[in-house]
């Protein structure tokens, strides 16, 4: 059997403080986590597989947006880059999803034969290959993690949940890294 390791859906305190470590560029490429099978909750054989990247935020808003469901969570190695990012890369792509799924057995684990990636995951995808290569079907969620929840009760996205959108509530968060890479620059031109 895999080896299986736990995760739960809560944010805590610590997971906080990294997070704003992150936003700040603290040691930005060291926030990831161990690629491999996670079970969050009680997951069955029938359970669904999310897969994400090994980028601490990616696979923090991830398993925070499935809650209290039962389900796996199959990270890829992405080298601690987020899911869209890592598509452009080739990291989060056919070759790592397909070996992520050879080297944790996870045919052993489901009886199904779905994976559920992030939609802003598929350019690194090809899904017929996948299905060659393993039997298993990726199929495409919504962009926003947060969908998750509305995206598994009829399991097809809607249009809105395929849009790709950025908020002033989204920008907003990217300032402090903006804002620090800028200021030791700003003050040697000062200076």
């Amino acid at each position: 059997m895999p080896e299986v390791m736990t995760t739960t859906g809560e944010i805590t305190s610590s997971d906080r403080w990294e997070h704003f470590l992150i936003r700040w560029g603290y040691k930005r490429m060291e926030h990831k986590v161990k690629p491999g099978i996670y079970s969050l909750g009680a997951p069955n054989p029938m359970s669904p597989v999310f897969v994400t990247a090994n980028y601490k935020l990616s696979f923090d808003a991830l398993r925070s947006s499935i809650g209290a469901g039962d389900c796996y969570i199959l990270v890829l190695n992405t080298f601690g880059i987020n899911v869209w990012c890592a598509a452009g890369k080739g990291t989060f792509g056919t070759d790592e999803l397909c070996l992520r799924i050879e080297v944790e057995e996870l045919e052993k684990l489901v009886t199904h034969r779905t994976v559920i990636l992030p939609q802003l995951g598929a350019s690194g995808v090809s899904a017929h290959e996948v299905k060659k290569r393993t039997g298993f079907t990726a199929e495409y969620g919504p962009v926003r993690a947060s969908d998750i929840p509305e995206y598994m009760e009829a399991r097809e996205a809607s249009p809105s949940m395929r849009a790709v959108t950025f908020p002033l509530k989204d920008r907003a968060v990217l300032t402090p890294i903006e804002f620090s890479s800028a200021f030791w620059p700003m003050v040697a031109l000062s200076l």
